[in-house]
């Protein structure tokens, strides 16, 4: 998956084992319905990815490959929870580029299409002899 959207923190990278480095990173990914409801995601790199972010400042364009992982873990209590993780594996820079919804939302219209109220389509106007409507269905 990709998003494109502003840079707007990075976070330091931790050592979790002697194996296993993470960092962080939250990107702003921007509602073209209201820029009140932006986004803010939580992302990580790991290991030898953690890297990525050092070429990219605070406040720049970045578009961000992803995967999205999931995994379960039981409590000491035997609740089970399930965690989700953001994964970037590839991070570009994407300059001039509007901020992009994921591709599972809808399509959105310009606000001047969204004002007009739609306009119904023309229908035909045939009529038989006695100038009724025709009706030509099929059952």
């Amino acid at each position: 998956m990709e998003l494109i959207g502003k840079l707007e923190e990075v976070r330091d990278a931790i050592q979790r084992t002697a194996t296993f480095t993470v960092r962080e990173f939250v990107l702003e990914v921007e509602n073209p319905r209201n820029a009140q409801w932006n986004d803010h995601i939580l992302f990580q790199v790991s290991n030898n990815n953690v890297g990525l972010l050092d070429t990219f400042n605070v406040g720049q364009m970045v578009k961000v490959t992803f995967d999205i992982q999931g995994r379960r873990w039981t409590g000491q209590d035997g609740t089970q929870r399930v965690f989700n993780t953001l994964s970037a594996w590839r991070i570009e820079a994407a300059e001039n580029a509007q901020a992009a919804a994921p591709a599972s939302a809808p399509a959105t219209q310009p606000a001047a299409a969204l004002a007009q109220p739609a306009q119904p389509a023309a229908q035909p106007t045939a009529q038989g002899s006695d100038m009724e409507p025709v009706n030509d269905l099929p059952f």
